[in-house]
């Protein structure tokens, strides 16, 4: 799944949500955010409700240039080690 986004907000989220479902439910397991700039906690919060339900499904998820900003939100929920192992720069 790819998001075209270059700002992803909480009310955005939800379009988003959708999206990653439907990605997992063809066993998508990229969360491709090669085209965010900038987004909010929503955005931490889908990719971890996103690798949670990738690793459910026996997926091997992986999350491929994810924006810095995201990096100190995960620092600062303390979610960073969680993440870490599934990032890619591409």
């Amino acid at each position: 799944m790819r998001i075209n986004q270059e700002n992803v907000t909480f009310e955005d989220i939800g379009h988003w949500e959708e999206q990653a479902k439907q990605a997992l439910d063809k066993k998508d397991a990229c969360f491709d955010c090669t085209g965010v700039r900038n987004a909010d906690s929503a955005l931490l919060a889908l990719i971890l409700r996103w690798l949670s339900e990738a690793q459910k499904r026996e997926l091997s998820p992986r999350i491929v240039n994810l924006p810095e900003g995201m990096w100190s939100l995960a620092k600062l929920y303390g979610v960073r080690s969680l993440i870490k192992p599934y990032c890619h720069k591409e």
